[in-house]
């Protein structure tokens, strides 16, 4: 890896992980708000328009795993990252399992094997669905670079337009059509080849090797543009005239979102930054899975535990100063945890 495309790498983290958070914070915004108010309207706008984040983490993940000169082995892959996420699974899964229980008011004698039970079926902590994703991904990894190591790039595309078709396209159409009452799977197609968040491992690699230029470089920017107007107008539309509060549109596995990611992944290849610049980028990025873990206990701490309103000021103001607040703090987290030896292996 050179320095640039590190550089470009920890761009996307640090932006992603921001956004992940923003998602987060008005999510809260939106369960505590009254429909239709101010306040409801900006978090359900900035919620909407985030959902990219997620997809270009497992973009990231994927053309740094997939990169042919990076030596994998299963003894490797299983050791260090899949025992990694496995054990980080456990440990925060348990945490969060037992915050949930406190803020409910169901913590008791039984919350032991409640949250075992949780972490088990993967209803635990709600950002860390994450973890189990990025575990089944690891374990497919092999499979993947099948593809990437010994695979043309004709071959690279073609998985690529079977993912977007029956993993995005497809998917996209399944979820209107359940939400508008066509009914469930209207198309029955499943996903197969290369399905789910999968076909973003692919197209990181993809984009890492083959950067967008020119025509096609303009084309994703416009389509990206296309994308935010379609998510907001388009929930907006369904909510105006159906009075259903749409989550098609926004589906990180869909081909909105998977569109703005793109196109952010794209933009930030093309940034050039000083050395100090990189540093701190390098620094920054080196916690972000510490921040990923951490934050949502802060989230919790801020609007179920101190009970703090949404709108104690200016709607777009309070998302803002929660987001920038809650990385803080969580970045300060990460970075005391990643000071113990016996708690560094958590974040």
């Amino acid at each position: 890896m050179n320095d640039k495309r590190v550089g470009y790498f920890d761009i996307l983290r640090i932006v992603s992980i921001f956004f992940v958070i923003v998602i987060h914070v008005t999510s809260v915004g939106l369960r505590l708000c009254e429909t239709a108010t101010p306040t409801w309207n900006v978090n359900w706008l900035l919620n909407s328009v985030s959902r990219w984040a997620v997809p270009v983490f497992f973009m990231v993940s994927g053309a740094l795993f997939l990169e042919p000169s990076r030596e994998i082995t299963l003894k490797k892959l299983y050791k260090k990252s899949i025992f990694h996420i496995v054990v980080c699974i456990i440990v925060w899964g348990f945490f969060y399992s037992l915050l949930d229980q406190y803020i409910y008011g169901t913590l008791s004698a039984k919350s032991v094997p409640v949250a075992v039970y949780g972490i088990v079926t993967g209803n635990t902590g709600y950002h860390l669905w994450f973890l189990y994703t990025l575990v089944m991904l690891y374990i497919a990894v092999p499979l993947f670079r099948l593809i990437t190591c010994h695979g043309s790039k004709r071959q690279l595309e073609y998985a690529l337009v079977v993912w977007g078709v029956f993993s995005l396209l497809i998917g996209q159409i399944n979820a209107f059509a359940a939400e508008t009452g066509l009914g469930s799977d209207l198309l029955p197609y499943s996903p197969f080849v290369i399905a789910g968040y999968g076909g973003y491992f692919l197209l990181g690699y993809y984009l890492m090797l083959n950067p967008l230029k020119g025509k096609l470089k303009k084309a994703c920017y416009i389509l990206a543009v296309l994308s935010v107007c379609a998510i907001v107008g388009g929930k907006w539309s369904l909510f105006a005239i159906c009075k259903v509060e749409s989550s098609a549109f926004e589906l990180p596995l869909g081909v909105f979102s998977c569109s703005i990611a793109v196109a952010v992944f794209t933009s930030a290849q093309r940034l050039h930054v000083s050395d100090n610049v990189s540093r701190l980028l390098t620094f920054l990025g080196q916690r972000v899975f510490g921040v990923y873990l951490t934050h949502v206990f802060f989230v919790s701490l801020l609007y179920h535990i101190l009970k703090i309103s949404p709108d104690y000021c200016q709607p777009v103001m309070a998302i803002v100063i929660s987001s920038v607040g809650i990385f803080a703090v969580s970045f300060l987290a990460s970075w005391i945890l990643s000071k113990v030896p016996l708690l560094r292996s958590l974040v």
